[in-house]
């Protein structure tokens, strides 16, 4: 990778996002973009998967290219309208509740991508620990396996017609890390 390159100076942007100690939203996003075109992907965000669904990210294989041209416009994308091919969506969940992430399953099936991918993100953590005693003292670890058995539990409700992954933050920020992306949190 050049210094200089899209994908470096892209990332370099990513320092700004973030708050404090927990990233946002748009921060997460921006790591799977980056994440996307290093792997070789047509990225686009805030895809509409139909009528009324919206996918966070969706990596593009362009191969079966009747999209758009391989520029910036693969966010204009409408996959039902489009013959392209989406190899994996992404959706962010900042609020791992039952009717959001049930939510997001809907919009990863109408998306149809070969992969879909729940990323719980750190917002989660300072939610359960306001939840009760419980959860106010205990370590990070403790909450993320909690997290990661409710999601799937609700996952499993959720009737999903697609592959899901459930990743967390941190393991998308290894992934982007171990695959070049520059980041610094």
């Amino acid at each position: 990778m050049k210094i200089g390159s899209p994908v470096v100076a892209s990332t370099e942007r990513l320092k700004e996002q973030v708050v404090g100690e927990v990233m946002t939203k748009e921060s997460v996003t921006n790591i799977l973009v980056e994440l996307g075109k290093r792997l070789g992907f047509r990225v686009g965000t805030e895809i509409q998967a139909s009528d009324s669904a919206w996918v966070d990210v969706v990596w593009f294989d362009d191969r079966f290219d009747f999209g758009p041209k391989k520029e910036d416009r693969w966010s204009k994308v409408k996959t039902w309208r489009q013959p392209v091919l989406p190899v994996a969506g992404f959706e962010i969940e900042a609020s791992a509740g039952a009717k959001p992430l049930k939510g997001s399953i809907a919009n990863l099936n109408d998306l149809g991508a070969l992969m879909s991918v729940l990323v719980i993100s750190e917002e989660n953590l300072a939610k359960m620990r306001n939840k009760g005693t419980k959860w106010s003292n205990a370590k990070d670890e403790s909450i993320w396996t909690e997290l990661l058995k409710r999601a799937v539990k609700w996952i499993y409700e959720a009737r999903p017609i697609v592959r899901v992954v459930v990743m967390t933050e941190p393991e998308v920020i290894k992934w982007a890390r171990n695959k070049g992306v520059r980041l610094k949190i």
